[in-house]
């Protein structure tokens, strides 16, 4: 089975960026750990009827709880406080490039290959930044964030494999995709998970 590709790689020069500010980073990833178990919960106030949902998504929730609480502990440990949340360009495009899902009689694919993308990207981001030497003091943070990411995001791919026949799945995988990197492409650089690219 062809592998489940993000269009665009993130450059080496973005983690050695976002080290720069490690409190506005750790801020951002937070929010984003409470933003993901939050979806994951929408889908089950929406489509909880659907036959093995909850016990598929309810063990994520937790996890990505857990993951909010580490990221708390990092911050803390380094004597920062959890910045308030702001909203996400990135976060924004890709929900308007797949249409508003909560809003179209397809939504519930859509929301699915929508969160797929934001977890493969994070997975991908957090890649670089094991890669990147100014980052080794969070590799025991990020090295397992990483490897549920990766999971997380196969784990939307398979119930959207579920929902719909596997050539629709990757078509509209395929389109997204390539939002998804354009998206991000136009994105400000930030010292955010789903940041832009830096300048030059």
């Amino acid at each position: 089975m062809k592998a489940w590709q993000l269009a665009s790689c993130t450059p080496h020069a973005w983690a050695r960026a976002v080290a720069a500010d490690l409190p506005a980073l750790l801020s951002d990833h937070a929010h984003c750990e409470l933003k993901a178990a939050a979806s994951a919960m929408t889908l089950l106030r929406c489509h909880g009827s659907r036959p093995g949902l909850a016990a598929r998504l309810l063990p994520l929730v937790r996890e990505e709880l857990d993951h909010f609480q580490r990221v708390l502990r990092e911050l803390q440990r380094r004597g920062a406080a959890l910045a308030p949340d702001r909203p996400s360009p990135y976060t924004r495009g890709l929900l308007a490039a797949a249409g508003a899902p909560r809003r179209r009689d397809d939504g519930y694919l859509r929301a699915l290959l929508v969160a797929a993308l934001i977890e493969l990207r994070s997975h991908e981001r957090f890649a670089r930044m094991l890669e990147c030497e100014a980052l080794d003091g969070l590799h025991d943070l990020v090295s397992p964030l990483a490897e549920a990411e990766e999971r997380h995001g196969h784990l939307f791919l398979d119930l959207a494999l579920e929902a719909a026949p596997e050539g629709d799945v990757r078509a509209a995988f395929g389109s997204l995709a390539a939002a998804e990197a354009r998206v991000l492409a136009a994105a400000p650089f930030c010292p955010r998970v789903h940041s832009g690219p830096p300048a030059g």
